[in-house]
């Protein structure tokens, strides 16, 4: 049996990859950033602690679980964190830079990356880029998720809430959006393929996003629609929608029944 850990293993994205993890019988050890608030996080802790190939422990233990030889991959979850520099020093500092390099380089350091993070953080990834080109490290970026446990920041998940007052997040991409189950598979395979190109998730479905907020009965302001620019470095991987962008909502909407009202 493999073993991953995944740091942010109750954010949004972190907390599905435990689960598909799971599913495919490795060993998952879930990690939280220290001072980041995390939304439902007792409902997650119940319905992933079930399983007994999960474990949870804190950054005062992490000495000895990176040096384990059997944890092949490292999932950061940074996908929904609003300042990137912050965790940035939290990695450094208490995982870079205090493990013996040894480990590290026989692990694979796997960073999950929202897309709008490209425009405001750029000279934070050139940095990291640099600092940690000796390891093994794929970067990965998705454009807006959505799905069970979407944060209530993001658009659909405030329409589905019935929210009067729509407030646009930062982290909210206007140009594409995949199902989160989709995206996960996509990030399962890609990252065990033994490659540490840097890529973009994009949906196979033309204007993805716009059509979810078509079945929602939303109008979109043209000011919102932005692209962003990202380097032809990056390589682009198509992802499939298994189901139907309706069937996609009402999963969302199901689970917003039953464990946010």
């Amino acid at each position: 049996m493999k073993k991953a850990i995944v740091f942010g293993a109750y954010q949004f994205l972190g907390f599905h990859i435990c689960g598909a993890l799971l599913e495919e019988g490795e060993e998952i050890i879930g990690v939280s950033f220290p001072n980041i608030h995390v939304d439902d996080i007792e409902d997650k802790r119940m319905e992933i602690g079930r399983n007994a190939n999960f474990s949870e422990i804190s950054w005062n233990h992490l000495d000895s679980i990176l040096q384990d030889s059997h944890s092949d991959f490292l999932f950061f979850d940074l996908y929904t964190i609003e300042s990137l520099h912050s965790v940035y020093e939290i990695i450094k500092s208490h995982i870079i830079d205090r493990i013996d390099k040894k480990f590290l380089i026989a692990k694979k350091l796997v960073f999950l990356v929202n897309i709008m993070s490209l425009e405001k953080e750029n000279e934070l990834f050139s940095t990291m880029k640099e600092e940690w080109n000796d390891y093994p490290i794929q970067m990965v970026h998705m454009p807006t998720l959505y799905g069970p446990w979407q944060p209530n920041n993001f658009l659909f998940q405030q329409l589905i809430e019935g929210e009067e007052s729509i407030h646009f997040s930062l982290r909210e991409y206007p140009k594409d959006a995949i199902f989160i189950d989709d995206a996960v598979m996509e990030v399962v395979k890609q990252t065990k393929k033994g490659q540490n190109n840097n890529i973009l998730l994009k949906s196979n479905v033309t204007n993805h996003w716009q059509r979810c907020l078509e079945h929602l009965k939303w109008d979109i302001p043209e000011t919102i629609c932005k692209d962003v620019e990202y380097s032809v470095y990056l390589k682009e991987v198509i992802v499939i929608n298994t189901s139907s962008i309706s069937a996609n909502l009402d999963k969302q909407r199901k689970h917003h029944l039953l464990y946010r009202i």
